[in-house]
């Protein structure tokens, strides 16, 4: 029997760039990478299509495999802080991030930034999957992020010591920032993430000031530069937003307050946004009453103000890039990873296509170490291909089955679309609650009653 050279795919072309879908479009895949790319009545002679195995099915979009903008692999799909910060040994942690992986990879998600990681533990699911391990994106990642006693992390009592389990390292001087930051590029990040502001979720009074100088984030951007990583910032808040991009963050997280002075300062240092509104949707939905530390109505005020700004900084030429925040309870791996871009169409005004583009080719601009190799179906590059039914450059929803894919290729190569099986929770992963209230006696009727 003859061996195949690699792969034939015709179809719809959607190459993760702003240019317009080529109908009955042909991609050619040998080993890991593409080899040509075009309309099908194009295809050169010596492609001989009985030497590929051929995929052509009738209707079917091949476009890159999806870039996640903003992951947290270690977290387990923890439902606190406290279960995040403080339950759940660190072997098993990473044993449940390497399980995870394989889900996020089955979602059609071929490359993700990983935001803050739970000790080291994303490096260490990086290199496993980097080496052929375990099955999973490619990943580009942070350590734990820099904060303070202002920033999203510090959110434990001042009486005890700073979990060592957190996802955050605790800085108290200038000298500390540029040993948190040495110390990280030592092992081995790839960017590194600072916690610019704090976050609803946590205190209800997050969305006033930067919880760093202007001076400070400067000292961690140049010192991140210097050491050849790109840097990010956690910063719902308008003065952390403004003073960020000010110092030349090349990502900003969330951006929901950015006014016209922090537009022109993304466009003046070229920095990019990843607002992950789906983690406040999925909230909102979820929960209608209370969800974290604050009523929904905080989390809706933010999702108003974040529609408008933000189309407003993505109408100035601001690049906006797709990111779900996969990893907390409320955006579980595997199945969210795709909603920021219908988020973007209805809450933004984006296209479907600017929409596909801000979660594969603009996302490409934070992968430091492969960023140029995957985002688009190009000749030369990997082949990080879908393979979906229907038309998502009309209907951006068809990215939100990935079950129906009927390809999901990484590095040429079709993955195991067989779903890991369910696994049970641990005693020491769960939050200790008594009970979600007060169980009151309620003399008139002689019965109790549960009171949240």
């Amino acid at each position: 029997m003859k061996q195949s050279k690699g792969y034939l795919l015709k179809g719809r072309i959607i190459d993760g760039s702003l240019n317009p879908p080529v109908e009955d479009g042909a991609v050619v895949v040998e080993g890991e990478r593409i080899s040509w790319v075009g309309k099908t009545q194009d295809l050169p002679a010596h492609y001989n299509e009985n030497e590929y195995t051929l995929i052509d099915l009738p209707g079917r979009s091949i476009m890159p495999g999806l870039i996640d903008g903003h992951t947290h692999i270690s977290f387990g799909e923890s439902r606190s802080e406290e279960e995040n910060a403080l339950y759940t040994p660190v072997e098993f942690r990473t044993a449940k991030a390497l399980y995870y992986s394989k889900k996020v990879l089955q979602a059609g998600v071929t490359s993700a930034f990983d935001a803050a990681t739970s000790y080291n533990i994303a490096q260490a699911v990086r290199d496993a999957i980097d080496t052929g391990m375990f099955p999973g994106p490619r990943f580009t990642v942070s350590g734990k992020q820099i904060t303070n006693h202002q920033g999203l992390e510090d959110s434990f009592p001042s009486n005890m010591e700073f979990p060592p389990g957190q996802s955050a390292v605790l800085v108290k001087t200038h000298s500390d920032l540029v040993e948190a930051i040495r110390l990280q590029v030592k092992d081995e990040v790839d960017a590194i993430k600072v916690s610019g502001s704090n976050d609803n979720l946590i205190t209800p009074d997050a969305l006033g000031a930067s919880a760093f100088t202007y001076e400070e984030l400067k000292i961690i951007v140049d010192e991140t530069h210097r050491l050849g990583k790109v840097c990010s910032v956690h910063a719902r808040s308008r003065d952390s937003a403004v003073d960020s991009a000010r110092a030349g963050f090349d990502q900003i997280y969330h951006a929901s307050y950015i006014d016209d002075a922090g537009i022109e300062a993304c466009l003046k240092n070229n920095c990019i946004i990843t607002p992950t509104l789906t983690l406040l949707v999925n909230l909102i939905e979820a929960s209608p009453a209370q969800a974290g530390a604050s009523s929904n109505a905080a989390f809706q005020r933010e999702v108003e103000a974040a529609t408008m700004n933000l189309r407003k900084a993505f109408d100035a030429g601001v690049p906006i890039v797709a990111g779900s925040e996969s990893g907390w309870s409320p955006v579980p791996y595997g199945q969210w990873h795709a909603r920021e871009m219908e988020l973007f169409v209805n809450l933004l005004g984006m296209t479907p296509l600017q929409a596909i583009h801000s979660n594969t080719l603009a996302a490409t601009r934070m992968l430091a170490r492969h960023g140029h190799e995957v985002g688009k179906v190009e000749a030369g590059r990997l082949a990080d291909l879908l393979v979906v039914p229907g038309n998502p450059s009309q209907d951006i929803r068809i990215l939100q089955r990935p079950t129906q894919f009927d390809y999901i290729f990484k590095g040429g190569q079709p993955i195991d679309r067989t779903p890991p099986a369910p696994r049970q929770r641990k005693w020491y992963e769960r939050t200790k609650t008594f009970l979600a209230g007060l169980y009151e006696f309620d003399e008139e009727s002689g019965q109790g009653r549960l009171v949240q």
